[in-house]
């Protein structure tokens, strides 16, 4: 059986996995991928979200959809989806303000000040989701 040649540069998975694991690890390569994931679960997020409004109209379905709201296990994916969005909006204006003002040539410092905003917001919000569920039982 004759197989089909695939021509050079011709897109494919096993391009891609050569490519993405032939750059070179460095800031800019880390920023990048980042914000396409981040991208990626908001969009799964959205879709998720979306599903779950269709069950507003019947009240015995939406109290069961937010019942899930309420358990631990979603708490902490809250606190990974605040960190996408945090990620993925402070990583949106770098790159705005670098294509609209200047070009910097230090990536590395810009991505840690983005990655250092991100936990912050993280820190901040996480408390805050967490409170009642993992520190609130564990203080006297």
């Amino acid at each position: 059986m004759l197989h089909k040649r695939e021509r050079p540069g011709a897109p494919s998975f096993r391009t891609f996995l050569s490519t993405v694991f032939s750059y070179r690890k460095k800031a800019g390569m880390a920023a990048w991928m980042l914000h396409r994931l981040t991208g990626l679960a908001l969009v799964l997020y959205l879709v998720m979200h979306i599903i779950g409004l269709r069950s507003l109209t019947d009240p015995v379905l939406f109290e069961a959809y937010v019942s899930t709201f309420r358990s631990p296990l979603f708490k902490i994916a809250e606190v990974l989806l605040l960190g996408s969005i945090a990620y993925h909006a402070f990583n949106g204006l770098r790159i705005a303000i670098q294509d609209a003002f200047y070009r910097s040539e230090n990536q590395r410092r810009l991505f840690y000040g983005v990655l250092a905003f991100t936990a912050a917001v993280v820190i901040a919000g996480g408390l805050v989701l967490l409170y009642p569920y993992f520190i609130m039982p564990l203080l006297p």
